[in-house]
C-alpha cells in the first residue's frame, strides 16, 4: 500500500494566517468610517495593529518551527491586501486634496512593513507560547 501524502503543513498554516488577515483586513477597511465617526482614533488603531497580530499569531501556532518567515508571509500580504483596499477606498472618495493623497500613499506603504514586523513580532510570541 501507497502511503498517503501529508499535507504541506507550512503552506497551510500561511494560507490560514493570510486568510485571517484578508477578512480582517476587509471588515476593518468596510467599516472603517463607522469606527472614525463613532470611536476615537485609538480605537482604529487597536484594530489595526489587532489584525497582523491575531493572522501571525495562529499562522505561528500551526507550524511553529519556520514561525518568523511565515509571520513575515502573513504580513506582508494581510498589509498588501489592506492597502488595496483603502487605495480603492480612496479612489471613490469625493474630493481630496493632493497632499492628502500623497501622505496616505507613504501610510500605505508604511503599514505593510509595519503590519510585517507585527505578524512576526507575534509569530515570535506563539512559538514561545507553543514550546
Amino acid at each position: 500500500m501507497a502511503k498517503k501524502p501529508e499535507p504541506p503543513v507550512r503552506v497551510i498554516s500561511i494560507l490560514v494566517g493570510i486568510m485571517i488577515g484578508c477578512i480582517l483586513a476587509y471588515a476593518y477597511q468596510v467599516n472603517l468610517p463607522t469606527l472614525f465617526h463613532e470611536t476615537y482614533l485609538w480605537a482604529s488603531l487597536v484594530v489595526f495593529v489587532t489584525i497582523p497580530v491575531l493572522a501571525g499569531f495562529v499562522s505561528a501556532l500551526l507550524h511553529p518551527a519556520m514561525a518568523v518567515k511565515n509571520g513575515l508571509y502573513v504580513g506582508f500580504f494581510s498589509g498588501l491586501f489592506n492597502s488595496i483596499l483603502a487605495t480603492i477606498k480612496l479612489i471613490y472618495a469625493p474630493a481630496l486634496m493632493p497632499n492628502e493623497v500623497y501622505a496616505f500613499s507613504v501610510f500605505a506603504v508604511m503599514s505593510v512593513f509595519i503590519w510585517m514586523i507585527l505578524a512576526a513580532a507575534a509569530a515570535v510570541l506563539a512559538q514561545r507560547f507553543y514550546d
